[in-house]
């Protein structure tokens, strides 16, 4: 696995006392992946949703890195990194950069999309999360999709080829996915930018997934002995919430919480709410780890 390895990259820079992360990048075999790493000591792993990239944790990293290390990537196909979106082979991805890195343990947290890949990691390799976050994540493999959701995303690629991605995103902003505060014109601009840096290729030229790493089923969630965290904005869509639900009932000693006034962009539109609840539970994990 290693022979697959190539970073073409620059070290972390010492300013003054202070680690300033450069971008780097890790050569996957199938993609070049954009990634920084900032700050020192146990490893956090934040993982971005669909249409963002590593800018979304703008907000995190500056507050985690003051305690941890904190590692950020733009997924295949997002950003600036290269190749496609496959959930199913994102946490291998993931395990090359860890090694590169030389990073055997990891606090783990996803967002959306980044939710799937975070708990198809944390199934196939507890022995390396010591905690696990899931925020707005996507669902178990089984769990039921309502009607409506499934024709609203089953229908984007088609009006993504046939009528443009501006489309697209007309359609997704005016629902509860991108749902924003009243007043909050800033979390308003934060979408807008994501937006302007997806190219959608998940869209445009989707491949099929390759299934190397499967997505957990309902009943698999119990079997997970991670320590978890399961965040939700109070007004995301009602499927997220419903997973949620799920997901904080399935697995052992799960802890839910709820962000107020917030949707699917909680860690930018609530930040001191949603890193708050964070490091409440990182430091919940650490007192029982020297226990």
């Amino acid at each position: 696995m290693r022979r697959m390895i190539l970073l073409v990259t620059a070290l972390l820079l010492s300013v003054g006392g202070t680690i300033v992360a450069q971008t780097r990048t890790l050569n996957a075999g199938h993609a070049l992946i954009s990634y920084d790493v900032t700050g020192r000591g146990r490893a956090v792993v934040f993982i971005h949703g669909w249409a963002q990239n590593k800018s979304a944790w703008d907000d995190q990293v500056p507050v985690f890195s003051k305690r941890y290390r904190v590692l950020r990537y733009d997924s295949p196909g997002y950003g600036t990194s290269t190749g496609f979106d496959d959930e199913s082979v994102e946490p291998l991805d993931l395990l090359i950069l860890l090694e590169a890195l030389h990073i055997n343990r990891v606090y783990l947290v996803g967002l959306s999309r980044g939710g799937s890949i975070a708990l198809r990691f944390a199934a196939a390799y507890p022995e390396l999360v010591d905690a696990l976050v899931l925020y707005g994540a996507e669902p178990p493999a089984d769990f039921p999709t309502p009607p409506d959701v499934a024709q609203l995303f089953g229908s984007l690629p088609g009006i993504a080829k046939k009528h443009g991605l501006d489309s697209v995103r007309k359609l997704i902003f005016s629902g509860d996915l991108f749902w924003v505060p009243p007043g909050r014109a800033d979390v308003t601009e934060r979408y807008r930018k994501f937006w302007a840096s997806y190219a959608g290729k998940d869209l445009l030229d989707p491949r099929p997934q390759a299934g190397l790493v499967p997505l957990p089923n309902i009943a698999r969630l119990s079997t997970l002995r991670v320590p978890t965290l399961v965040l939700v904005g109070d007004h995301d869509m009602p499927f997220i919430a419903a997973a949620a639900d799920t997901f904080a009932h399935r697995i052992p000693n799960a802890k839910k919480v709820v962000i107020p006034n917030a949707g699917h962009g909680a860690h930018f539109a609530q930040p001191a709410s949603f890193n708050s609840a964070l490091v409440d539970f990182f430091d919940e994990v650490e007192r029982k780890k020297k226990r």
